[in-house]
């Protein structure tokens, strides 16, 4: 029996997409931090939905999670063929205001979980194939952003990740996916940032639902990049059209608006 293995799970985007999948007759493994409800998120999606789910506690940012989780699945002799690397954070401050340890950890979870599961996972997806692996970055990775720039970066490194990826694994029946969200509502503290951050944090907003809609069934058509909602598409590609000096300005008065308020 094939399963859709989802990090961060127990809420927000996560979540959504597990419900998603679950819509689909998918059965799910929900991977999030202990103490955060998945026992009966787990119950509620199975019942729901008439699936197979399970669930696994674990703090992602820990250096040897994603071999526990493998040894998780393959104890429960379960087969992944979709796996969906959705666990991230992000912050907002002027970078030497981070602590190291805050920044570590960003990139632990943001970077390193994400390379992580996808190394063990791989030979999994192969054996399952046709499978595939959505990886989440965002909107910001296309631009620098000033008091967001770990957080950026790190979706850097997921975009350009997952792009060589899906040439290296296309061969071998894995359709690997970029999700772009723009600014997603999934808690007080994000719904408060695109509250102050202007124009362009409120112009790309999706509901979380809408987004994992739209991340899960385009995925499962083998699209390689998936950007929710079409003012973030055309709000992409008229910010690309302008000069890097004017981008920088723009980006920069945004936050610097939420940085005041």
């Amino acid at each position: 029996m094939k399963y859709t293995l989802i990090t961060g799970a127990s809420q927000g985007m996560g979540l959504e997409m597990a419900r998603e999948c679950a819509s689909l007759g998918k059965n799910i493994l929900l991977i999030s931090l202990p103490k955060e409800n998945l026992k009966v998120l787990s119950e509620n999606i199975a019942d729901k939905f008439n699936v197979q789910t399970d669930f696994y506690e674990i703090d992602l940012t820990k250096d040897k999670s994603a071999e526990e989780i493998f040894n998780w699945v393959k104890k429960k002799n379960y087969s992944i063929d979709f796996l969906i690397n959705n666990a991230g954070f992000g912050g907002f401050g002027a970078f030497e205001e981070y602590t190291l340890a805050y920044v570590e950890k960003m990139i632990d979870l943001n970077i390193k979980a994400t390379t992580r599961m996808t190394h063990y996972f791989i030979p999994e997806l192969k054996k399952n194939s046709p499978s595939f692996i959505l990886n989440n970055a965002s909107m910001i990775a296309n631009f620098p952003c000033p008091y967001k720039s770990v957080y950026a970066a790190s979706k850097v490194y997921v975009k350009y990740f997952t792009e060589a990826l899906r040439v290296e694994l296309e061969s071998f029946g894995i359709s690997v996916s970029l999700l772009q969200p723009g600014a997603t509502p999934t808690n007080d503290v994000v719904k408060n940032q695109i509250q102050k951050g202007g124009f362009m944090a409120r112009v790309s907003v999706t509901e979380p639902h809408k987004v994992a809609r739209k991340a899960v069934r385009n995925t499962l058509k083998g699209r390689p990049v998936i950007i929710p909602g079409w003012k973030n598409r055309m709000s992409l590609r008229f910010l690309k059209l302008l000069p890097y000096s004017l981008l920088q300005i723009a980006i920069l008065r945004s936050y610097r608006s939420m940085q005041r308020n």
